[in-house]
């Protein structure tokens, strides 16, 4: 059976014809103070908190949470009621003289000072009402993430588990958040690589009982440089999976396991090097009749 997929255009990539593109991904970080989409939708990639931010955006105020909530600079996201509702209200002013967005991306807060999923669903409630009072009919993904220079902590959205308990929440609560589901990062957590190839599979298989709530994917490669460091969001899945030709079929028939349920999703292929990168990875998707809509 084929798996659904309405490719997100990622910067300024090409992609082949046969893709239909009608949204792209537009940076909302919080240096950000304007955004010029050209596609008729737009996805707000919002602030994702890996490294150091100057918080000089004349969106908000310098006394603002959103500019005042930072360690060595780098965003602590969610760090309170106000600071959720200061978030919401510079997504607003960002988008004032555009098109509503299709899609908001926002990204979990540190662990040191959001205790548990209770205290992020508080603070995510106030903006999502925010949120959808000015875009009724937006999306709203959280990207699982791993990997910041923000020190002694982790982000609340990372691992398994993380997805299960959150996803919990989301279903009780009858949040319209589902999970823009980043399968590198959830790798990365998870510790995976060519010496145990079955935690690939199941890792993803892991978050199975999840999939209701997953309505956004994200894909990117690893390559290596020439001092042998791999890099991220660099080459294809061969190059990913080290060129090993079995985990990289196990991978995709697991891929398309996983999302074989009808339901259409959103896909940003987050690649940084060339286009022959991003054709590798649409034409790994099609030998798993993975339909572009």
């Amino acid at each position: 059976m084929a798996i659904y997929f309405e490719m997100i255009k990622y910067h300024s990539k090409e992609y082949p014809s046969s893709i239909p593109l009608r949204c792209e991904e537009i940076a909302a970080h919080l240096d950000i103070e304007k955004i010029s989409p050209v596609l008729p939708a737009y996805s707000l990639h919002t602030e994702y908190s890996y490294g150091k931010r100057k918080f000089t955006s004349t969106l908000y105020d310098e006394n603002s949470l959103l500019a005042t909530s930072h360690k060595k600079n780098i965003p602590q996201l969610w760090k309170d009621n106000e600071w959720a509702k200061e978030f919401a209200q510079f997504l607003i002013k960002l988008c004032k003289n555009q098109a509503p967005p299709d899609i908001i991306e926002i990204h979990p807060p540190f662990t040191d000072y959001t205790s548990s999923v209770e205290n992020f669903v508080e603070r995510y409630i106030i903006f999502e009402d925010l949120i959808k009072s000015q875009f009724p009919d937006v999306t709203i993904l959280i990207e699982n993430r791993c990997g910041s220079t923000y020190p002694k902590a982790k982000f609340l959205l990372s691992k398994s588990d993380d997805f299960k308990e959150l996803s919990h929440a989301i279903d009780k609560n009858k949040l319209t958040l589902k999970f823009a589901l980043d399968i590198p990062q959830l790798y990365t957590a998870h510790n995976c690589d060519n010496k145990k190839p079955d935690k690939y599979i199941s890792s993803l298989n892991s978050i199975y009982d999840v999939r209701h709530n997953i309505y956004g994917v994200h894909l990117w490669g690893k390559m290596r440089s020439a001092s042998g460091r791999k890099v991220s969001h660099c080459g294809d899945l061969k190059s990913y999976f080290e060129y090993d030709e079995k985990i990289h079929t196990d991978f995709l028939t697991a891929f398309h396991d996983f999302f074989n349920d009808e339901i259409a999703r959103k896909l940003v292929l987050e690649v940084n090097s060339s286009n022959a990168d991003i054709d590798s990875i649409i034409k790994d998707l099609k030998t798993i009749n993975c339909q572009f809509i």
